[in-house]
């Protein structure tokens, strides 16, 4: 029977409970994520001729906002105009939510301008969106608004409030939020709490996160609880306190998602953490997440970081529907591990399976051939990027910079440097790190007065980058000049690597005694790195006494390595202290030290070649040693031609 034909009031009974059963239909397309399929049904819906009502719309507009789709936010907003809920308030917020998800903040801004009567939630969809996009000054003068009109702040609110804080990097402006919600009572919502622990972890306060996580009560905390946490510690590097969160988690009865894998996964990024990334590999088949793609993609990633491409591969291999990330993921390993051919052969091959490379896949190659020092190959790149339209991206030309500046091509990194329209502190930094490089240390000091000049507030980056250029060109008064101002005007806390080049600035010096109480002064622990530059320090001064010091705190640190046992036996042979020389190779038979030959990459013609140390088994060695031979005596006698120019003709004859 059609409904035209029922009574008036069995008509409206039936076309009410149709209505509910296309709404029951596109809310559940719409919780599942399936954007589309909500919108073909509304379309079904409306050529059955069933009138959508005010519980339909905001479905469709959930849909359209999960697509992101401007096209699709236009034609529902044609539909609401023209249907009798057009001024609900409830459809307009809505309406409002969709626009700002859409990141069409103008459209969304306008339709919440017009609202004759908002609510609490109207007030956060424009709040949100604004904060989601980062406006942090338009967000506080509509809190300052909805506050002035008396409408009072809920969980979504300050939920807001802290993704704008966060998002502007405002820290102080966190903790004001932070008190704000504990003021009006949010502060036991758990996805209030949630938010913070992550904020916190982004402002490198783990331990304010943690005080938040503890302060959500047991009964009440959930798996996304747990994920921030170990979310946060793997953001500040913290693995061990990460692997330690999951544990607990596990002991608490939560199941974990595959959020909780991807972000132990995405913390294991050296070789050290191979054993423990394997472990939580083997987790994640265990929960039945190895199937995942975004889980095979980290895996890949966290394998290549590690060390093992082999496996980061076979992983690849096996992959039935590979994404771009999938294909980034392996270039950017094999980029990584300096093995190029390989990273430009699936660089094509990703191109040929119908994958267009994106920004990161172009700034993985890009940081590769800088690695590298393949010139020609990143210049190809470099030309890539512009055909691409990539090279209007400022991340782009930084990265180009770099790569120009470590293939020694300090010029072409100047070029672009001076041609970016708009330069970022990281732009800034990257070149004063280049000069440094390359030896243009008057330049690099230049460089960061002028990025002062400009209000720029200059990172722990661009400090580092300042007492590198310091210490090659051996200015102690400059270089403790910087460390001060890095600590006192400008309130850095200086890592292991600020340490490390004041450490090394000193030792150049010959200061090796200042050195030395320096470091042990630190607040915070030394490592191999820092002591190994003071052990090349007492090399250059033939300080056998703090050598054998600074050697045996290395030998506690890294009893396995060569290089500090080869150092000091070089100490000893230059103070002719044979008998050193000799204790140091029984020392290395004993623990079994080897010492592994140094190695060259050289790129020719597109192709690597690599050179170990008195390798005579290359294929073109029977023409490479010659002409090495050529070459050092021409360079031998340019030293000598250069020596005779510096003295007197009465004195050379």
């Amino acid at each position: 029977m059609a409904a035209s034909s029922l009574p008036p009031r069995l008509n409206k009974i039936y076309r009410s409970s149709a209505i509910n059963q296309w709404n029951s239909q596109i809310r559940e397309a719409v919780d599942k994520n399936e954007a589309h399929k909500a919108l073909l049904l509304f379309r079904r819906m409306k050529k059955n001729d069933i009138e959508p009502n005010n519980l339909t719309f905001p479905f469709i507009a959930k849909a359209c906002a999960k697509l992101s789709d401007f096209l699709y936010s236009q034609l529902i907003h044609g539909h609401i105009v023209k249907s009798p809920f057009w001024s609900d308030i409830f459809v307009q917020t809505t309406m409002v939510d969709m626009y700002a998800k859409c990141d069409r903040l103008d459209c969304a801004y306008k339709l919440f301008d017009e609202m004759p009567d908002r609510d609490v939630a109207s007030w956060n969809a424009m709040l949100v969106g604004f904060a989601q996009m980062g406006f942090l000054e338009k967000v506080l003068c509509l809190f300052y608004n909805m506050r002035l009109v008396g409408i009072q702040a809920d969980f979504v609110t300050v939920m807001g409030l802290t993704r704008a804080a966060i998002h502007a990097k405002h820290f102080s402006l966190l903790k004001s939020v932070h008190s704000f919600g504990i003021h009006i009572g949010v502060d036991a919502d758990v996805s209030v709490c949630n938010t913070w622990i992550s904020a916190y972890a982004k402002s490198d306060d783990l331990k304010m996160a943690e005080l938040v996580f503890h302060g959500i009560e047991e009964g009440l905390r959930t798996v996304v609880s747990w994920n921030s946490m170990i979310a946060g510690c793997t953001y500040g590097d913290k693995f061990d306190d990460s692997l330690n969160f999951y544990r607990h988690m596990i002991y608490d009865g939560f199941r974990p998602d595959v959020t909780t894998v991807v972000s132990l996964l995405s913390s294991c990024v050296c070789p050290e953490a191979l054993v423990q990334g394997r472990l939580v590999h083997s987790h994640g088949i265990h929960y039945g997440f190895d199937l995942d793609v975004s889980v095979i993609n980290t895996l890949i990633s966290m394998y290549s970081k590690c060390g093992d491409i082999d496996s980061a591969r076979f992983l690849f291999d096996g992959m039935c529907d590979r994404t771009r990330v999938s294909w980034t993921a392996m270039i950017s390993g094999y980029a990584q591990k300096g093995d190029l051919d390989e990273a430009l052969r699936l660089f094509f091959a990703m191109e040929a399976a119908g994958e267009i490379p994106d920004l990161v896949t172009v700034l993985s190659m890009i940081s590769g051939c800088g690695q590298s020092g393949a010139l020609e190959l990143g210049k190809w790149f470099d030309n890539y990027a512009c055909s691409g339209g990539l090279k209007d991206n400022v991340m782009v030309c930084n990265a180009l910079i770099d790569m120009y500046s470590k293939c020694g091509s300090i010029g072409d990194a100047r070029e672009l440097f001076y041609a970016l329209p708009e330069k970022t502190v990281v732009s800034w930094t990257t070149m004063i790190a280049g000069c440094a490089l390359n030896g243009e240390f008057v330049e690099a000091l230049d460089l960061f007065h002028q990025m002062m000049e400009l209000d720029l507030r200059p990172n722990r980056v661009t400090f580092l980058a300042v007492l590198q250029a310091c210490t090659h060109a051996g200015f102690l008064e400059k270089g403790w000049g910087y460390f001060n101002l890095m600590t006192k005007v400008y309130q850095v806390n200086p890592e292991l690597n600020h340490y490390s080049c004041m450490a090394d600035l000193l030792g150049r010096k010959g200061k090796l005694k200042e050195a030395l109480d320096f470091v042990q002064s630190m607040p915070i622990k030394s490592d191999a790195g820092i002591w190994g530059t003071l052990l090349c320090a007492c090399k250059i001064h033939r300080n056998i006494e703090i050598g054998e010091y600074v050697a045996y705190r290395l030998f506690e640190l890294e009893p396995h390595s060569a290089a500090p046992y080869v150092e000091m036996a070089n100490i000893y042979a230059l103070g002719g202290r044979w008998d050193g020389v000799a204790n140091l190779r029984t020392m290395m038979k004993r623990n079994q030290v080897k010492k592994f030959p140094g190695q060259s990459l050289v790129h020719i013609n597109g192709k690597t070649c690599m050179f170990t140390v008195e390798d005579r088994y290359h294929s073109e060695s029977e023409l490479t040693y010659p002409i090495l031979d050529c070459l050092a005596l021409h360079s031998k006698e340019e030293a000598y031609s250069s020596h005779l120019k510096g003295i007197p003709e009465h004195e050379a004859g």
